[in-house]
């Protein structure tokens, strides 16, 4: 159904030349340098932010990072259990698939371990304590009773926006710290193949699916993001929490509410409008149901304001 112009075959071929190992990526021991601001501003907008001043927009700063990749692992638990299913669903099929499917899940998995050794880096070098959201578990067994086409539209969300957050915000910017954004970078590299094995997924669940169970699929994606929004405003309140931790800041409700609209505000566009608004994402949700595409890039427009 999908006009992709890429298989199966091409996606293995692609993750064998990314491949990298996490001792090599971060190894054992390694000692973060605070000195530099961790995320790009285009997704942390911290300089919007007028009550604080230039040290704690960078701990601010900071303390997104650390919460940017706990939120990967956190939804990272339900692909990996999403992509396992299809492994195991294409047993004894296609054996470029299966291939595909396994280098997938394994890469996840060496995802999250990844970005649990570095939060537990910055717990031993912040200095401070940094809540951030939990209960990964169970929110993926909530989005994985979703409709099949629904899962995969929100997998593939999350794939392709991690292709921009690199591609647009991090690459080439001097401004942040080097180590960050080398991991940023290995990330990129593997999802950018597993952002093409969702499209073929999404098409073989596509092949005979009524225009009917193709608009339920769409609902349940944004119902998902709705509800992930919630978890958004969530962890934008603990951000605050945090960063009074961090610096000793008592904010009066003015500033504590300009904290949490902006902050909020910038997990928004993170996890939300760039996949929503992903050229291929709405190439694919037009060829699927113009009329959805139409939605969710108004749905867009809403959470940009």
């Amino acid at each position: 159904m999908l006009d992709l112009g890429f298989d199966y075959a091409s996606c293995v071929r692609g993750s064998e030349k990314v491949t990298w190992r996490l001792d090599e990526a971060m190894p054992p021991g390694t000692v973060l340098d605070f000195s530099k601001p961790f995320l790009p501003e285009q997704l942390t907008l911290t300089t919007q932010i007028g009550c604080l001043g230039s040290d704690e927009r960078r701990t601010l700063n900071q303390i997104a990072a650390n919460a940017y990749l706990n939120l990967f692992a956190f939804v990272e638990e339900y692909i990996l259990a999403t992509m396992a299913k299809h492994a195991t669903a294409e047993l004894f099929g296609d054996h470029d698939a299966i291939r595909a499917l396994a280098r997938f899940v394994d890469e996840e998995v060496k995802h999250q371990q990844l970005f649990a050794r570095y939060r537990e880096a910055f717990a031993r070098d912040a200095g401070y304590p940094c809540r951030v959201l939990e209960s990964a578990g169970e929110v993926a067994q909530i989005i994985m009773s979703k409709s099949a086409i629904g899962v995969m539209l929100v997998t593939l969300h999350i794939e392709l926006m991690t292709q921009q957050h690199y591609t647009e915000c991090v690459r080439g910017n001097p401004d942040l710290d080097p180590f960050f954004a080398k991991l940023l970078h290995l990330h990129w590299l593997e999802e950018s193949q597993h952002a093409r094995i969702d499209a073929l997924e999404l098409d073989k669940l596509l092949h005979g699916a009524s225009p009917a169970t193709i608009e339920a699929g769409f609902d349940d994606y944004l119902g998902v993001l709705d509800a992930f929004d919630g978890l958004l405003a969530q962890q934008a309140g603990f951000d605050i929490e945090s960063l009074k931790s961090a610096t000793g800041r008592v904010l009066d409700d003015g500033e504590r509410e300009e904290v949490r609209r902006v902050t909020h505000r910038a997990y928004r566009k993170t996890f939300l409008v760039y996949g929503m608004t992903n050229p291929m994402f709405q190439a694919i949700a037009k060829q699927m149901s113009p009329t959805k595409a139409a939605r969710i890039e108004a749905r867009a427009e809403e959470l940009r304001a």
